[in-house]
């Protein structure tokens, strides 16, 4: 974890790019679109099952990111799929191959699945909850595993929290960060964030409780993808205008409004959080894009900045 442990302590702003795992066994064509970004973005941040699709596991596609690649990874780690022996396992597995990161996750609400031959749904397992789980982090990391013989080699993984910057009571939203604080959170990476004002009062608010803050940013690919954002996600009043401004545009447009909105807000917020994490919502072409066009900016305002 030195690196972006290190990173977030000295203040300097960090870029990550958040992917899904391929849905199958080939990742040769999604590496080849990763692979623009070395050197350019500080982690690639990978779902874990995210909205309750199956993907390949975030784990073995961190390690091939990591042989393949030579970028750094973070996970974000559900406890809805596996139960108290498989989190620690795979906590381990994580300490093993090196992953630089772990987001601990409760997990999206699973919808009940049809299937034509009748086969059962997957149900949840919560086990323990994101505040749990960040115990159990804090528990590896001193070599606890919860039998009678310590660890002799723990891991030395560094333990994300998330939080939503859009929740109409921001006060709870804080409230249940300082918890996680407290179990073990080291940083905390958002919900994606659309507005100057939402996302700086947030940050401001986050410094009372003493964690660095990664805000998401979700880069918009068309305008059904606007709409669909506008009207399923709860407590994005303050981002409405600008979701409806996609309204008439064609995706050609949608991509370079997408593009020159969020290069403004990340610059305008880059000296008031510790970095920024690009989501790769509807596929990562955009916020690949994105995350090479804001690197650039990042260098010239770090070399300024020396």
């Amino acid at each position: 974890m030195t690196h972006l442990a290190d990173q977030l302590r000295s203040g300097s702003l960090t870029l990550w790019l958040e992917v899904a795992p391929p849905r199958g066994v080939n990742t040769q064509s999604l590496l080849e679109r990763l692979s623009v970004l070395k050197g350019h973005v500080d982690a690639i941040n990978l779902t874990d099952n995210a909205l309750g699709k199956v993907k390949m596991s975030a784990l073995v596609f961190a390690s091939i990111v990591q042989r393949e690649l030579g970028i750094p990874t973070v996970l974000n780690f559900s406890c809805r799929d596996r139960n108290l022996l498989a989190l620690k396992a795979d906590l381990l597995g994580a300490g093993a191959i090196g992953v630089a990161a772990v987001v601990a996750l409760t997990g999206d609400k699973l919808v009940p699945a049809t299937s034509p031959d009748g086969a059962p749904s997957p149900k949840a397992v919560h086990d323990v909850d994101a505040i749990g789980l960040l115990k159990i982090i804090a528990e590896l990391n001193r070599g606890e595993i919860g039998e009678v013989k310590p660890l002799k080699s723990p891991p030395k993984l560094l333990a994300g929290a998330v939080a939503n910057p859009n929740r109409k009571d921001l006060s709870r939203e804080l409230d249940l960060l300082a918890r996680k604080v407290e179990a073990g959170a080291q940083f905390v990476m958002t919900q994606p964030v659309f507005d100057y004002d939402t996302a700086a009062s947030f940050a401001a608010r986050a410094k009372t409780v003493g964690v660095p803050v990664i805000l998401g940013i979700l880069p918009i690919k068309r305008a059904q993808m606007a709409q669909y954002i506008a009207t399923k996600i709860k407590d994005l009043a303050s981002a409405r205008s600008y979701l409806e401004s996609y309204a008439l545009l064609d995706p050609e447009q949608a991509r370079a409004r997408s593009i020159e909105h969020n290069l403004e807000l990340m610059t305008r917020l880059a000296s008031e959080v510790a970095g920024f994490n690009i989501m790769s919502g509807g596929g990562p072409s955009l916020a690949i894009e994105l995350a090479l066009k804001f690197n650039a900016l990042r260098r010239n305002f770090e070399r300024k900045s020396d």
